[in-house]
């Protein structure tokens, strides 16, 4: 940042000196000779919770005071380098939250603006807690495996306004008391955008005015453990910046309506302005503070009440997005999951439709997104039942339970797989693992898990082919979202050419 905005920045900050009943009258005419002088006149106060009751030595919600009162600046500086102003005035409360496996010890900048001009800067150190695991809902938003995580529009949100399928941007009326859990099913919406390309004719709303390149199908927003987020056009080119952390966070809805609530710096998010603040109120506005209808492993519904408020049935705006990054919480939810056979997974083999288990043809080079229109199909069976006639292909030849539309297969994110039949009754159990670094034009990766863990776990036509059936434990996850989930097994494991794969399609129960 260039020196002279960075002035400005103090010079305004201090302006604004924090609100406080125990402040002491604050002296603006004071002058520090020296950086000891500042830590001398500044005194810090951990809490380990975010309503700062409970004192505790390594706190992550910190007051501060100076004495005599002046204004100050604090702030550290964010895993990209940017600077974060977390506070400023002569007393305030602030947040370090460091990501996992930082250093607890964290250092913490504070500058004074001088009367005569000048300014004053020193350092100070303050051991915060690291949590070995990330919390909840930043294990959805930004993904417990690995650290980031990638949101796109949701071009099939499944929200209906004016007429029109999928809405992803746009308004709604609702007066925040009631709801059910898909806001696509809720019957709020009044009028909404369908493609990312329509946004360039809502630039009335944005606070700039201009396109900047979140007006696309493809541009993307990745959110960081550490409470970054960058947001990219569809060629890769990052557009916007800021930070972000979730407040108010249970894991239950508040007010029978949101979850929590998603804060960020000004202008962080794709295209973060509220509808119609020009015309309500006369100037486009940001929004800061997003309400969180829903969060899941890959999708996420914000929303933002007219001015920041529910007044009665009143108008506001809502954001849908998706993300198809995060497969380990797409497969155990980042605690449990439970899957059954997905009788409608659109798998057309053999003149049959929604097959779950069966064998299909393919070389590995190419793929669509959805197996069902690959055409890769060649038999299948679309009821439980039937897979005991396929019992030819298993290792024990006996029928367990699995072969049943409500047999399910449980997966934990402590590595294990539990399977049981229609009744409950547990028959397998297993381990797994989930390996990306096989992922390549077919496969997003591979999900290995311990001989004979799964629904079914039989390679197809094993027997005819090499003389005995076999266990599959390298299975290819063809897709996954939150709802289903496609794995692969090319036969013996790998492809040769065009040849003989095993399938099986699940879908959460």
């Amino acid at each position: 940042m260039k020196k002279i905005l960075f002035m400005s920045l103090l010079a305004g900050a201090f302006a604004l000196t924090a609100c406080d009943p125990v402040q002491e009258k604050v002296d603006n005419n004071k002058v520090y000779s020296s950086a000891d002088e500042i830590l001398n006149g500044i005194s810090f106060t951990q809490y380990s919770d975010e309503d700062y009751t409970t004192q505790a030595a390594d706190g992550n919600y910190i007051f501060y005071q100076t004495n005599p009162g002046r204004p100050v600046q604090i702030y550290n500086y964010r895993g990209d380098g940017s600077m974060n102003l977390m506070a400023s005035g002569a007393s305030g409360k602030f947040v370090i939250k460091p990501g996992r496996g930082s250093d607890p010890n964290q250092t913490v900048y504070i500058r004074a603006l001088n009367s005569d001009g000048s300014v004053t800067e020193t350092t100070t150190t303050l051991n915060v807690f690291v949590k070995q695991e990330l919390d909840p809902e930043i294990r959805l938003i930004a993904s417990n495996a690995y650290g980031q995580k990638t949101w796109k529009w949701n071009t099939h949100s499944g929200i209906t306004a004016n007429g029109r399928d999928n809405c992803f941007w746009g308004n709604f009326g609702a007066d925040g008391s009631w709801r059910n859990d898909d806001f696509g099913s809720c019957g709020f919406g009044w009028w909404g955008v369908v493609d990312g390309s329509e946004l360039i004719e809502q630039l009335g709303h944005s606070v700039t005015g201009a396109a900047i390149g979140e007006e696309d199908n493809n541009a993307t927003m990745v959110f960081t453990e550490d409470g970054i987020v960058k947001c990219y056009d569809a060629n890769g080119k990052e557009i916007r910046s800021g930070s972000y952390e979730i407040q108010g966070w249970t894991g239950e809805k508040h007010d029978g309506w949101k979850y929590g609530t998603l804060h960020t710096s000004e202008g962080a998010t794709l295209f973060p302005f509220e509808i119609n603040a020009k015309s309500n109120r006369g100037a486009p506005a940001y929004v800061t503070d997003f309400q969180i209808f829903s969060l899941t492993a890959d999708e996420m519904v914000l929303v933002y009440p007219d001015n920041g408020a529910f007044s009665g049935w009143s108008e506001g705006t809502y954001w849908s997005f998706t993300s198809d990054s995060d497969i380990d919480g797409m497969m155990n939810n980042y605690g449990s999951k439970t899957w059954t056979w997905d009788t409608g997974s659109g798998i057309t083999a053999n003149g049959r439709d929604n097959c779950f288990w069966g064998n299909f043809g393919a070389d590995g080079s190419w793929r669509n997104a959805d197996f069902g229109s690959c055409g890769f199909g060649w038999w299948g069976v679309v009821d439980g039942s039937e897979l005991v006639d396929q019992l030819g292909h298993s290792v024990s030849g006996a029928a367990i339970g699995e072969e049943s539309n409500d047999a399910t297969m449980v997966l934990s994110n402590d590595g294990m797989v539990k399977c049981y039949d229609a009744n409950g009754s547990l028959i397998r159990t297993g381990t797994y693992e989930i390996d990306l670094s096989t992922a390549d034009a077919w496969k997003k990766g591979t999900f290995k898990t311990s001989e004979g863990a799964t629904l079914f776990p039989f390679e197809i036509n094993a027997k005819s082919n090499r003389g005995a059936p076999a266990y599959v434990t390298d299975f290819q996850i063809f897709s996954i979202s939150n709802s289903q989930m496609v794995l692969t097994y090319p036969d013996n494991g790998a492809f040769s050419g065009w040849s003989e794969g095993t399938y099986w399609a699940f879908k959460k129960k």
